[in-house]
């Protein structure tokens, strides 16, 4: 069961882009659609007379309503959708609500065929499970292949970007013999180093945690300030890129990029963890970060 918690927990990639939204919903309907009106699984071989209108209003009520759950609840819920924090788990929820919902959408459009033609009724729950049976097909297969792409097209892109920027060993790196200093929110309380050995910096709620270069390995030093001023104090550093909402981060010090459908992650030897990219930065500041 322990394995499978945390499976569920595993990053997924949730895209934002309305026309990947209209692309799905349009998938789903129209297979549902042709699937329904050339297989004619069920009870639809007794709707002879008017299969296609039937089944053709089952496709466009499952686009619609596949694309009203993919956009709607993004815009209500952007906490809960935000892109970094998106699941496999929180995924598989968004499918088995929406099919639901469209499923009891489908069941009372039904009904309104149901006593005119004399056809079978079914209850709302054996047309439920005969909605997920037709639904679970289009949707895991866009959705595999929509991953396969996202992560070759961002595996591509890492490559193109070793190819043409090679990371730099960090003992060849320029030296910016600047001392800075950083005050708290309040301004009773300073943080001062040499611009050079600030390796990365990180956002814990209200405080911030620097990360400096010393003889015993890195040393961690907190102030109470945003990352917003933090990125404002250092950008007269072109080597200082804030790459994420919660990170920023000295391009001297990154060794190597790697990039998988959920996003780019930045890997160096001075830091014990990999760096996210955040999915808006630009390709022209991802090649940027390997110079």
């Amino acid at each position: 069961m322990t394995w499978f918690i945390n499976w569920l927990s595993n990053p997924y990639y949730f895209n934002p882009s309305i026309k990947f939204k209209l692309r799905i919903s349009f998938f789903h309907g129209a297979f549902i659609f042709l699937f329904l009106y050339i297989f004619r699984p069920f009870y639809l071989s007794q709707i002879e007379v008017i299969i296609i209108e039937y089944t053709l209003g089952i496709g466009i009520i499952a686009f619609l309503g596949t694309f009203f759950v993919l956009y709607i609840p993004a815009l209500i819920f952007k906490d809960y959708f935000n892109e970094d924090n998106w699941t496999i788990g929180k995924n598989i929820l968004l499918m088995a609500i929406g099919v639901t919902s469209i499923g009891i959408v489908l069941w009372y459009f039904g009904e309104i065929y149901k006593k005119p033609y004399n056809l079978i009724k079914i209850s709302l729950l054996e047309f439920l499970f005969y909605t997920f049976l037709v639904s679970l097909i289009p949707l895991t297969f866009f959705i595999f292949i929509n991953e396969k792409k996202i992560r070759e097209r961002r595996e591509k892109k890492v490559c193109n970007i070793k190819t043409i920027k090679r990371a730099k060993e960090i003992s060849s790196f320029k030296k910016i013999a600047k001392k800075i200093s950083i005050n708290s929110e309040n301004e009773k309380e300073t943080i001062t180093f040499h611009i050079e050995n600030l390796v990365y910096i990180t956002s814990q709620g209200n405080y911030a945690s620097f990360f400096l270069k010393s003889e015993k390995g890195l040393k961690e030093k907190i102030l109470r300030v945003t990352l917003t001023k933090i990125a404002t104090e250092l950008k007269e550093y072109s080597n200082m890129i804030r790459c994420h909402k919660s990170y920023i981060i000295n391009t001297n010090y990154i060794d190597d990029i790697s990039g998988n459908a959920r996003g780019y992650l930045l890997k160096s030897d001075f830091i014990p963890i990999d760096i996210p990219v955040s999915r808006k930065f630009s390709k022209k500041s991802l090649q940027s970060l390997l110079q």
